[in-house]
């Protein structure tokens, strides 16, 4: 973020929107596949050459127009058209295993459900349930994806229904049992 505060600072133009790409590495970006959706991240030359070769196509590296990290920014559109082309003539899963072990990265975008149903997902336990204060079934919701110490920090309870909480709040705010009483009464607030 400082990065892109001071490029705005010190040359005073400001970004176009770029959707997921990345605006001083390239590529570093979402890319759809024949199947699906990818991110690939090639920082640095090496792991471009590296990327170069599992695309098949050694040839971007010997181009100046793409040597180096700089040269590729300049050339964006060009390179990103090579690159679109080719990740979509293969599935989502042949570019994880082409990455595997070489220097650049690839993650899977994945959707919503897969989302939830992905091992580190279910691993981490990070969709949680509580009871519905009203409804007595329970309610599923998303859990705080960070754990310190390996602690789960959330506090996880059902949305509140209308009112639930309309008393304790007024009572916080230093209203009698009795003026919280006439409140309702007249309809000013909503209570269980």
């Amino acid at each position: 973020k400082q990065w892109y505060q001071r490029r705005v600072r010190d040359s005073g133009i400001i970004g176009k929107p770029r959707g997921s790409s990345h605006p001083s590495i390239v590529p570093y970006q979402g890319f759809k596949t024949f199947d699906g959706f990818i991110v690939v991240a090639a920082n640095t030359d090496l792991q471009f050459y590296d990327l170069a070769e599992a695309v098949g196509w050694p040839w971007l590296c010997s181009n100046p127009m793409f040597s180096t990290n700089e040269m590729r920014v300049d050339n964006r559109t060009e390179l990103l058209g090579h690159l679109e082309e080719r990740f979509a003539e293969e599935t989502t899963q042949f570019w994880v295993d082409a990455a595997r072990d070489l220097s650049f990265s690839v993650s899977v975008v994945n959707d919503v459900k897969e989302a939830f149903e992905h091992a580190q997902a279910q691993h981490d336990n990070i969709v949680k349930t509580s009871l519905h204060p009203t409804e007595n079934v329970e309610v599923k919701f998303v859990g705080h994806p960070v754990r310190y110490n390996n602690e789960d920090v959330g506090v996880y309870a059902a949305p509140p229904v209308l009112g639930q909480h309309t008393s304790d709040v007024l009572s916080e705010l230093g209203y009698s049992q009795d003026d919280i009483r006439q409140l309702k009464n007249r309809k000013v607030v909503q209570s269980l």
